[in-house]
């Protein structure tokens, strides 16, 4: 009876480490392996959006599909920078896609701004992309009227205090007198 009992102890141990190893074979090539994000290339303007892509690739180098990528900031963005979706879905190509709105600074004295974006996978796989964010086309806030105004707008105004000023003494002296 002791040597039945080994010999099925034995068959069912052997049974289980190949059914075990068929599971582990069974995601081989499935876990994801490098990730290579893709996105504007050149400047964008703030106030604008861009389509960021980020290609994921298992153990084998084939599109791994239905894998979830986080999207980050991890350097110069400012508040109202955002994505959409985040996380996005690998699709059947093993492409995540999302959106990305550049904020505007509320200054306009900021210069143009270099956004760094991550994108990641479980087990922690990384991509990033570097994007520059340009501030063109916004107006000028400034009050300094040295600042970029013509002597000719300067006498100008003069001008219309001056007379301004000498027709409100005039009407005032009139209705006294």
């Amino acid at each position: 009876m002791r040597l039945r009992t080994r010999l099925i102890a034995l068959a069912a141990s052997a049974v289980f480490s190949l059914l075990a190893t068929a599971s582990v074979l069974a995601y081989d090539g499935q876990v994801a392996a490098t990730i290579s994000v893709a996105g504007p290339a050149g400047n964008v303007s703030c106030g604008t959006s861009s389509t960021l892509h980020a290609t994921v690739l298992d153990t084998n180098g084939n599109p791994d599909t239905d894998v979830p990528v986080s999207w980050s900031f991890s350097s110069g963005d400012i508040c109202g920078d955002k994505f959409s979706p985040n996380p996005s879905i690998t699709n059947s190509s093993g492409v995540a896609t999302t959106t990305v709105t550049w904020a505007c600074p509320a200054s306009s004295t900021t210069s143009n701004r270099v956004v760094h974006i991550d994108a990641t996978t479980v087990p922690d796989i990384l991509g990033s992309i570097a994007v520059t964010v340009t501030v063109k086309g916004l107006p000028s806030t400034s009050t300094d009227p040295a600042s970029g105004t013509s002597p000719l707008a300067v006498l100008a105004a003069a001008f219309a205090v001056i007379a301004g000023s000498w027709i409100i003494l005039r009407r005032v002296s009139a209705a006294r007198g």
